[in-house]
């Protein structure tokens, strides 16, 4: 991995609120790290923290950024036309019920297989060292 921070904005279409990611931290044709800081305006907070619930589209986001990224190495960076990404949670585990407000969480999604239109991942988000949840997903791009 290249260990360099790019704009999320290059590889998500994301924005306002459902924008949970600030920075992609690394990424290449198997993984992808992003950073985010946790704020009051993203969803499912309440009662001064996030719901740990939020770590499934944090997985989901960062696994765009992998997908979108390997999309960007055949086109040789052309904007790809259409399309879109399905995602189902093959599996969830939270180990926090809450994310605190004001935290820098890092989240990692690791591509375990993938095969035409379809890819699973599974990821992880951690403050620190403290994993908050891990996620396994399926992704189907719609193109």
């Amino acid at each position: 991995m290249t260990q360099t921070i790019y704009p999320v904005e290059d590889y998500l279409a994301h924005r306002g609120r459902m924008k949970l990611l600030d920075a992609v931290v690394d990424v290449d044709a198997q993984n992808a790290v992003a950073r985010s800081v946790t704020t009051e305006a993203w969803p499912l907070f309440e009662g001064g923290a996030i719901r740990s619930i939020v770590i499934v589209e944090l997985v989901a986001q960062t696994a765009g950024i992998n997908i979108r990224w390997e999309e960007m190495q055949e086109s040789g960076g052309r904007e790809k036309e259409g399309g879109g990404l399905l995602v189902g949670i093959k599996e969830a585990v939270f180990h926090v019920s809450r994310i605190p407000v004001n935290a820098i969480v890092i989240t990692i999604a690791k591509r375990r297989h993938a095969h035409m239109n379809y890819a699973e991942y599974h990821g992880f988000s951690k403050i620190g060292e403290d994993i908050l949840g891990e996620v396994t997903i399926q992704v189907f791009r719609t193109d």
